[in-house]
């Protein structure tokens, strides 16, 4: 068959850097694919989708809820063409039902085991409703992606390639409320095979990798062998939730740790610390802000973003906390009666999609953007951004 694997297109931050992060799930899946198939890959993100072909079957990634609703404009053109629809991915798990409104199958949780008997029941005309393992698949399961996929210069930022991404492991066990990775990939952690993992990172021509794993922290022991694995490769990386204790922090930045992601809620002494630690080892944080809980008031936006100039982090990405669906916190909002709408496009973690607490919707969506340029006044992000890059290209780079 020729299956046509599409990453719709979805409503970015309007004050995020405008660089394209390649579509792993997507990638993964077509490593998944049984050999026999011709497999292309769409990134609507990246390029303009061509909605005039007509291949034998095509696979929708739904990663983020905000992408949903291109989703399923996509499913319904392509089926109203008598092209079957897949569709998959963490967003269209936790909106199964709606989902399977527009699809001829959907596949829920992850692909391993389960994408080959949806493509052999397609091929054989006898797609079922859904497909669902019975229980999430071994770190051994799990292959490396299909990189030649995803190889187009269309994720480059001003001329420059700029992160391969590679995931070590799935699960996460932090249960960090608004998420929804516990959901969807479990609280037990399942590394990959890490000679795998190191083979795979040797072979990736670029210098820059962002190790995708939801929390690297959670495993010492694997996250030790990781860093072996990229020190060998020589590569440089960013990441999130890494060990912040001194001698973690030494041996990411030994072996090429260029700037983590840290998550904050609230001005508090753990965080800080962490940014010490970090910036201690000559690693970089960017914080990513979440504004919006129950115990913030209207004066959470000039103290969030003071703390965080005077901790002299090197990047900040304020959100609005969003109750996406397949969360306990989207349950508890719809239930309390304070969700304002399902209009999935609208949550993008930057407009109010529920009331506060203690501020008014308006207050909150004008409060997160006026810390974005608060927090860039006086020292722009593309300056910023810059002498993070600095940090890692080669001469040849910093020269063109």
């Amino acid at each position: 068959m020729r299956i046509k694997l599409v990453y719709p297109a979805w409503p970015r931050l309007r004050q995020q850097t405008p660089f394209i992060l390649p579509p792993l799930g997507l990638a993964v899946a077509a490593a998944l694919t049984p050999s026999g198939h011709e497999v292309s890959l769409a990134d609507e993100n990246a390029l303009p989708l061509d909605l005039d072909d007509r291949p034998d079957l095509v696979g929708i990634g739904a990663m983020l809820t905000c992408q949903l609703a291109r989703a399923f404009e996509i499913a319904d053109h392509y089926r109203a063409r008598g092209v079957p629809v897949v569709m998959g991915g963490v967003s269209a798990t936790c909106a199964a039902e709606e989902a399977r409104r527009h699809a001829d199958a959907v596949v829920l949780g992850e692909a391993e085991g389960v994408w080959p008997e949806a493509l052999a029941d397609a091929a054989g005309g006898r797609l079922k409703p859904v497909y669902r393992r019975k229980k999430f698949a071994s770190g051994r399961e799990i292959p490396s992606p299909r990189r030649d996929l995803l190889a187009g210069k269309e994720y480059s930022y001003r001329g420059l390639r700029m992160v391969d991404l590679v995931e070590t492991a799935r699960g996460c066990g932090l249960g960090c409320f608004p998420c929804v990775v516990g959901g969807f990939s479990g609280t037990g952690f399942r590394p990959r095979d890490l000679q795998a993992v190191a083979r795979e990172i040797s072979a990736i021509p670029n210098d820059r990798l962002y190790i995708v794993d939801n929390a690297l922290q959670q495993d010492e022991a694997h996250e030790r062998a990781v860093f072996a694995a990229l020190k060998a490769a020589g590569k440089r990386w960013v990441g999130h939730c890494v060990s912040a204790t001194p001698e973690l922090a030494r041996l990411a930045a030994d072996c090429g740790c260029w700037y983590v992601y840290q998550a904050v809620i609230t001005p508090n002494e753990d965080f800080a610390r962490k940014v010490r630690i970090f910036h201690e080892h000559g690693i970089g944080v960017e914080a990513t802000v979440l504004l919006g809980v129950d115990s913030h008031g209207p004066d959470i936006f000039r103290r969030m973003v003071d703390y965080l100039l005077d901790l002299e982090v090197e990047i900040a990405e304020f959100t609005v906390q969003t109750p996406f669906p397949g969360t306990a916190l989207f349950d508890d909002i719809k239930r309390s009666g304070r969700l304002l709408h399902q209009d999935w496009r609208r949550y993008n973690a930057e407009q109010a999609v529920f009331r506060p607490a203690r501020m008014t919707p308006e207050q909150l969506s004008e409060g997160c953007q006026w810390a974005w340029r608060e927090f860039y006044r006086d020292d722009p992000q593309r300056a910023r951004m810059a002498r993070l890059l600095r940090r890692v290209l080669p001469a040849r780079e910093k020269a063109g």
